[in-house]
Formats: C-alpha cells, structure tokens, sequence
C-alpha cells in the first residue's frame, strides 16, 4: 500500500469531517427557526384592542324610591394586553360626559353645568377607566371569560381606584366587554343631585358594553 492511499483511506474515515460539516450546515436553518420562535413570541406578547362602539348606562336611585338611568354611546379608547397570558390592560376607556341623557332636557343640564362642571376644563369633560387589571386572566381560545376586576376611574378631575365585574366574550372580529361597578359620587367631589326637590342616592350603579377589534397597531406602535 502507498503512502498515499493509506492518507486518503484515513482521511475518508476520519469521523469529525462529516460531523462538522453537518454541524455547518444546520446552523443557519437553527438561526432561522430562532428568528421565527422570538417573532412569533413578540406577537403573543402584545395584544392591542381599539374601541369600536360601546354604551354606557348610569343607573340613579332616587332617595324617595325609584330610579332613573342616564345614557351614552360616546366610548372610545385603545385597550393593550401587556403579555398574551397577562391580567394587566394599558389605556383606557373614555367617555364623553357631554353626551350623557337622562331623557329630560333640563335634568341634562343641571347634570352638565350643576354637578359635573364640564366648563372646568378637559379633566372634567371626560370619565376615562385606565390601569385595567383582571383577577383572572383571559384564557387563550376561550369564548366567554366571567371575573371581577380593578381599575383607576378618573371623573369630576378626581382619580380613584374601582372594582367591579366583567364578562368578556371572543370573537371573530374582535372582543365584547360588559362591565358593571358602583360609584360614589361624594368620593369624586360630585354634589347630591336633586331634581324638583327630589335627591339621587350616593352610590350609582354603571354599566358600560363594548365592541373592540383588533388594533392595527397597539399603542407606541408604529404604522
């Protein structure tokens, strides 16, 4: 045998020449797949929501018995899911105050002008829910998910923390929300209304419903 052939023999059967090259070759298909797997995981992360439509209903109870309800259908906002597996919602929902009725003309008035002061300025003309968190997370896939949450309510130029419950529904195009919570209203420095001589109670009930679909882009985002 010649020196050679005896070095090209050996050679062939060296075991770590295939190996590294295999080893080269799966690197760049390795790359790829971490690229895929950290994209997709920033996806999930953050899930954005724009408010669509929504309503909003106060409920009074008169201090003589009875009731009456207050309406809007002026809801707007962006909702953000920090992580696809998180309870904690960045932005807000807001309402415009100007467009609330009580079904008679004057009463809106003195609710405008009397009791919520909506000439004090921008933190006035508005209720905003904002720092969202739900006691227990949206489930991945679920169709309907009941739980009670907290949230900052921001009124009369008075923030307070509120807690209430949610039932929130999944579908196709997007999320509906109903949420329900109590409201003090010497707690937001709101006077006792009254109304030919007849008084609201202090806590009133609200409940507010919206339809949101996926935003474009979630909130800092970029188009």
């Amino acid at each position: 045998m010649t020196s050679s052939s005896y070095h090209g023999r050996v050679a062939a059967r060296r075991p770590g020449g295939p190996r590294i090259a295999r080893r080269a070759g799966w690197r760049p298909v390795a790359a790829a797949l971490a690229t895929l797997a950290l994209t997709g995981a920033q996806s999930a992360a953050a899930e954005s929501w724009s408010i669509a439509s929504g309503d909003v209903e106060v409920r009074c109870r008169l201090t003589v018995g009875g009731s009456f309800n207050i309406v809007t259908s002026a809801v707007s906002g962006t909702l953000q899911r920090a992580a696809a597996d998180g309870a904690d919602y960045s932005g807000e929902l807001r309402v415009d105050l100007a467009t609330l009725d009580s079904g008679i003309e004057l009463r809106n008035s003195h609710l405008r002008d009397t009791y919520l002061e909506l000439e004090r300025g921008p933190a006035f003309q508005d209720a905003a829910l904002s720092n969202i968190v739900l006691d227990d997370p949206l489930p991945a896939g679920a169709d309907r998910h009941d739980t009670a949450f907290t949230a900052t309510l921001s009124l009369h130029g008075v923030d307070r923390p509120i807690e209430g419950e949610v039932e929130l529904r999944q579908r196709d195009t997007g999320l509906r929300g109903t949420a329900t919570f109590s409201v003090s209203l010497e707690a937001f420095d709101i006077p006792p209304p009254r109304y030919l001589g007849v008084g609201v109670r202090d806590n009133v009930e609200v409940t507010v419903t919206f339809d949101a679909a996926p935003a474009d882009n979630p909130p800092g985002g970029t188009s």
